[in-house]
C-alpha cells in the first residue's frame, strides 16, 4: 500500500479516534431516590397463621411497595381478619375498609380516611366501628385509634376519643369523652 492509499485510511482512523474522545456520554434516566419496588393493581392476598388457620386477607385496588422501607401503600384496601377461638372452635370474621392504607414491616397496617370496621359474623357486642384512622397489628389481631370513634352494636350506640381493641380476647376500651345511648327495644 502506498502513501496515497494509506492517507485516507489514516485520516479516517484519526477522525474516528477524535470523535470517540469528544463524544458525549449518553445520559441514562435516573430513578428517584425513593422509587417503588413494584406497583400492582387488583390485589388479593391470603395469609395463614402458624397453626394453618386462615389469619387474614388483604384486597386493594392498587398497591405500591417500597422494599427498602418495608412499606406498602394501598388504595381502597379491604382487610378481612379471621379470629379462631380454639375453646369453642368458632371463627369470628371482621372486615376493615378505608380509602387509604399503609402496611409497615408486613405487620402494622394503618388505615385512614373513612375507616369502617364490621363484624361479619354478627356474634359480638360491637357490630360496626367508624373512625378516620385506625392502626391494626396483624400478628396480635389488635387495633387502636386516637381519633373520634363511633361504634354500634345491638341496642347500643357509643362515641369516644381513642379506642383499643383485641379481636382475640374480645376486649374494647374507649379512652376518653365517652357518650353512649342504650336502646331498650329489640332489633
Amino acid at each position: 500500500m502506498n502513501k496515497r492509499q494509506s492517507l485516507p485510511f489514516a485520516l479516517l482512523l484519526a477522525t474516528f479516534l477524535i470523535w470517540l474522545f469528544f463524544k458525549q456520554e449518553a445520559v441514562l434516566p435516573s430513578l428517584p431516590v425513593h422509587h417503588p419496588s413494584y406497583i400492582a393493581t387488583d390485589i388479593k392476598s391470603t395469609h395463614f397463621n402458624k397453626t394453618g388457620f386462615l389469619d387474614h386477607k388483604i384486597f386493594a385496588d392498587k398497591a405500591t411497595n417500597f422494599n427498602e422501607d418495608e412499606l406498602t401503600n394501598f388504595e381502597n384496601p379491604k382487610v378481612i381478619v379471621y379470629t379462631h377461638n380454639e375453646q369453642t372452635d368458632t371463627t369470628t370474621v371482621w372486615q376493615m375498609t378505608s380509602a387509604e392504607g399503609a402496611l409497615y414491616r408486613q405487620n402494622k397496617l394503618v388505615l385512614s380516611k373513612n375507616v369502617l370496621v364490621k363484624n361479619l359474623s354478627l356474634d359480638q357486642l360491637v357490630q360496626t366501628i367508624k373512625t378516620e384512622q385506625l392502626t391494626l397489628l396483624l400478628d396480635k389481631q389488635e387495633f387502636s385509634s386516637d381519633l373520634l370513634v363511633t361504634w354500634e352494636g345491638p341496642q347500643i350506640h357509643q362515641q369516644g376519643v381513642g379506642i383499643w381493641a383485641s379481636l382475640v380476647t374480645e376486649e374494647v376500651i374507649i379512652k376518653d369523652q365517652i357518650k353512649a345511648v342504650y336502646f331498650n327495644e329489640n332489633k
